[in-house]
């Protein structure tokens, strides 16, 4: 995926997110519009209803108590008696049967009102609702002659939204799953791009590092057949092959190491072993560098109990790796501190120097295969990336843990965790 193209995808997925986020917005107005419509309507049809049974000529005249009936001596004797049906029938019963013969069980509170808008019927519960009965934006009438019957919803958009409520829910876990696979593909995208990156970087270091001991290993073998050359002199091109054949061999071992325990195909060959001793050999075998270096190397080995179930080539290699770390980063005199201490669960191993150190920034990343911290225009460091990530694996196949402590300029602390028992995944691999 080229690097011009990304830019492109995320700029048509980011327009297709958003053309679906309003296109869902819009249908569910539309769908929310189209529903207050249809309770209009129902309600109309209600209300006809009930001024049907209200004003039918058949019906007898009642009589009430005239608790809500108000003003009626101002009303002609058809409205009077209209007036007087709805204080003697059961209003709310009235209502709720014509509402539920159209699907409404909303639940609303009614009034009756003369031609200048004064109650003749209110019950007590429409008293503070006055207002809204008679507002056309939220009242709904029905004509009884000179008289109208208005009802008021006071819960109408709850009601509204409750009918709306599957559907409304369906668009929102949609949008969210839309929004949730697009966050992902970004990622995946931005995650793709940096791995193409790291890998572009990573032959380009690999190339150049085989470079220089291929170039070393041709040129020696070009003096070795000269004949002018006495032993001395072969002598030390012998030497400088078998160092470069080493280097190159390091090299390799690390990039297999790398892939090895990132595809998971990495075994482990436990067996009980002395973690002070390991150290003491690592260190003892690395005496030569670390002299020709002037690398100071200080043991403080206290844990009580160091014997643990180990596998001796990882192990070592992680510690190799570790204090190679520690003098490629190492500032003048380089000074390394390995220090043991007995833990409840195992053994607590710290390397600690006095390098040039890391920034926060990069500390939660330098385990990332691949990954190193930058250091500007400063190329006198080489690497792949790969040994923190070879470290992590390694203490993770043996049910350990790995942790990073520095300070810009003050240098950096690792603390290997390792346990006295592994669990059962651990001793499968």
């Amino acid at each position: 995926m080229t690097g011009r193209l990304i830019p492109w995808m995320v700029g048509s997925m980011t327009v297709a997110m958003l053309v679906v986020v309003a296109v869902q917005v819009n249908w569910l107005e539309s769908s929310a519009k189209l529903r207050k419509e249809v309770f209009d309507q129902s309600v109309e049809q209600s209300l006809q209803i009930v001024a049907t049974w209200l004003t039918a000529g058949h019906l007898d005249e009642v009589r009430s108590d005239d608790r809500n009936l108000l003003r009626t001596d101002e009303l002609a004797p058809e409205e009077r008696m209209v007036v007087r049906r709805m204080e003697s029938f059961p209003m709310d019963s009235l209502l709720t049967i014509a509402f539920k013969e159209q699907g409404i069980n909303a639940v609303p509170v009614f009034g009756a009102f003369n031609r200048y808008g004064q109650p003749v019927f209110l019950p007590e519960d429409a008293e503070d609702l006055q207002d809204e009965l008679l507002s056309p934006r939220t009242g709904y009438s029905v004509t009884l002659g000179t008289l109208q019957f208005r009802v008021h919803f006071p819960r109408l958009p709850r009601y509204l939204m409750g009918q709306m409520l599957g559907a409304f829910a369906l668009s929102v876990v949609m949008m969210l799953l839309i929004a949730a696979i697009f966050a992902h593909t970004l990622v995946a995208i931005q995650r793709t791009k940096r791995l193409d990156r790291l890998q572009r970087d990573l032959v380009n270091n690999l190339t150049h590092e085989l470079k220089t001991p291929i170039s070393s290993i041709g040129l020696a073998s070009e003096a070795l057949a000269d004949p002018s050359f006495d032993d001395t002199a072969k002598k030390h091109y012998l030497s400088l092959i078998r160092e470069e054949n080493k280097r190159l061999g390091v090299l390799v071992e690390n990039v297999l190491r790398a892939s090895l325990s990132e595809s998971g195909a990495m075994r482990l060959y436990m067996q009980p072993l002395n973690v002070h001793d390991l150290v003491k050999n690592v260190v003892k075998n690395m005496a030569m560098r670390l002299h020709k270096q002037g690398a100071k190397v200080e043991l403080d080995l206290t844990a009580s109990n160091p014997n643990l179930m180990l596998d001796r080539i990882h192990v070592t290699n992680v510690l190799f790796n570790l204090i190679d770390n520690a003098m490629k980063y190492a500032k003048e005199d380089p000074h390394i501190v390995i220090h043991s201490e007995q833990t409840p669960d195992g053994l607590s191993l710290h390397i600690q120097d006095n390098g040039i150190g890391i920034a926060k920034e990069h500390l939660g990343k330098v385990f990332e295969r691949l990954y190193r911290v930058p250091t500007g225009n400063v190329h006198n460091v080489k690497g792949f990336g790969l040994g923190l990530s070879y470290v992590k694996n390694v203490l993770e196949h043996h049910g350990g843990s790995v942790h990073i402590a520095s300070q810009p300029g003050e240098g950096t602390t690792l603390t290997l965790n390792l346990p006295f028992e592994q669990s059962d995944k651990t001793e499968a691999t």
